[in-house]
């Protein structure tokens, strides 16, 4: 099957079922009636809902092109205001077989587990244009034909915008127009996917409990699962092109495992010893592999920049760029492998379980206000000893160790945040400012290294290149190893909320 990528930009309305749409020829100059469909959709999930609690959709639908029908993924992504943006994959097919691409890009979500029928549907689609290319109005009559809410009948509209004019900013007044005409009309945006309103789930089920009563067992246990999630949202698209990975799915998969990591050294006394050993060797693993294709990508982006701005020699730079090209086509090569190994799942799997159960030495009943100071007031102990280890002129390896403590503590800072408030929110922000500093000096670090090896293979022009390269990273060393202490006294005035 060949698959096609789309990005569905729309905004979707509930209405009762005698609801008239509105007149928008004023808006959008003309509308044109479409065809009606006959619609019959079937979802798919696991038995304990995986897609959906990541926000990821699959279904096949016949009805739509006449032929045997068209599987469809539709995955979540970030939008404004009342509009809803997925990245929409489709493979032209009949059922029952799910696509093998779909099942390899869910395989970190779905794991061991099997898809399955998980409700369907029958709708009469009602469609209008909108305009030259504005968009489409799909009006749907949708009724439930399985599952507990079988005979169930809903109507739901969804306004789905087209490529549009060459003014965007008419565009978003229309669409503002159109959607206030609708308001005006008695329907009103509800962004639940058909498959929610299906099978009657809660949209709230996946809303993190945070209130001041929590205690710090559920605090560990919210950690454990947002983490999990931070992962396999961007699991997803990077299996998506396993080849080639998006830059900021490599990175934000970094970090959310290395986030994960030091969530668990901050909850360390209260996890269970053996549990988190050999978890937290398994995620130094897994982001040691995005970190090499993170790593090439950040040094890609050096290159560019300079010789974008007349820095550097363009040919040299260009000899840098295709080395650098080769080496993240091998780590992809590498990553790739282990998201597709057991090694990998396994770690996926016991996170899951903890996420549901976490492993604590005790009943974990404390408070997580009450918890919080005491276990954020260890990170920053251990980062005021790495600062104090390194003297008034610390080494770049020294730097780099006070770099992780500021990560650590801004990670422990952020857990606690939502239960302590702001004065967590205070520490996490200045740990967050130490970091970026001492992160963009152990970049030209690393970049300084890179280069010195590029020098020593490349021809001439790329060694002369390389060597102004260099230049640069020193610079940008030397001018971030003067700031941050600055950034690190504003840090330590802000911790008087951790009792130290």
């Amino acid at each position: 099957m060949t698959r096609t990528d789309h990005l569905e930009r729309e905004v979707k309305l509930a209405a009762d079922l005698h609801f008239t749409l509105p007149d928008l020829r004023p808006i959008v100059g003309t509308t044109t009636r479409l065809p009606a469909q006959a619609l019959r959709t079937i979802y798919f999930d696991t038995a304990d809902l995986r897609l959906w609690g990541q926000g990821i959709t699959l279904r096949h639908r016949e009805g739509e092109d006449g032929g045997e029908g068209l599987w469809t993924m539709k995955l979540p992504e970030k939008a404004a205001r009342s509009e809803l943006q997925r990245t929409e994959l489709s493979w032209p097919g009949a059922r029952p077989e799910v696509p093998v691409e779909a099942v390899a890009i869910l395989k970190g979500v779905v794991r061991r587990a099997v898809l399955r029928e998980a409700v369907s549907l029958e709708s009469v689609r009602k469609r209008l244009l909108l305009g030259q290319s504005f968009g489409e109005i799909d009006d749907d009559v949708v009724t439930v034909t399985s599952g507990s809410r079988q005979g169930y009948v809903f109507r739901q509209i969804e306004l789905e915008f087209g490529t549009g004019e060459d003014d965007a900013e008419s565009d978003a007044e229309k669409a503002h127009a159109v959607l206030d005409q609708f308001r005006r009309a008695g329907a009103r945006v509800d962004d639940q996917q058909k498959f929610t309103k299906a099978l009657d789930l809660d949209p709230t089920r996946t809303v993190p409990n945070t209130g001041h009563r929590v205690t710090i067992g559920s605090a560990i246990e919210l950690s454990i699962r947002t983490g999990l999630d931070r992962l396999l949202e961007h699991d997803v698209r990077l299996r998506v092109s396993p080849t080639d990975p998006p830059q900021h799915s490599v990175h934000r998969a970094r970090v959310a495992t290395r986030r994960l990591r030091s969530d668990l050294k901050t909850f360390s006394g209260l996890l269970d010893p053996v549990w988190l050993d050999h978890t937290t060797r398994e995620l130094r693993w897994l982001g040691a592999l995005f970190g090499r294709v993170r790593d090439i990508d950040v040094l890609a982006q050096r290159v560019v920049a300079l010789a974008t701005h007349g820095r550097i020699e363009q040919d040299g730079s260009v000899e840098l760029s295709d080395a650098l090209v080769r080496e993240r086509r091998g780590a992809a090569f590498e990553l790739g492998g282990a998201l597709e190994g057991s090694r990998y799942l396994d770690l996926l799997e016991r996170l899951a379980t903890a996420a549901a159960l976490p492993p604590l030495c005790d009943q974990g009943t404390e408070l997580a206000r009450d918890a919080f100071p005491a276990l954020v007031g260890r990170q920053f102990r251990a980062l005021r000893r790495r600062v104090r280890h390194g003297g008034r002129h610390p080494d770049d390896a020294q730097l780099h160790r006070i770099r992780i403590g500021a990560k650590q503590l801004r990670y422990a800072a952020e857990a606690a945040s939502p239960f302590v408030g702001k004065s967590a929110r205070r520490t996490a922000k200045q740990a967050k400012k130490l970091q970026t500093i001492l992160g963009e000096h152990h970049d030209a670090v690393t970049a300084e290294s890179w280069l010195r090896q590029a020098a020593e293979k490349g021809s001439s022009l790329a060694g002369f290149t390389a060597g102004a390269l260099v230049a640069h990273a020193q610079q940008e060393k030397a001018d971030r190893a003067e700031r941050w202490k600055k950034v690190w006294d504003h840090a330590r005035d802000g911790s008087r909320w951790l009792h130290l």
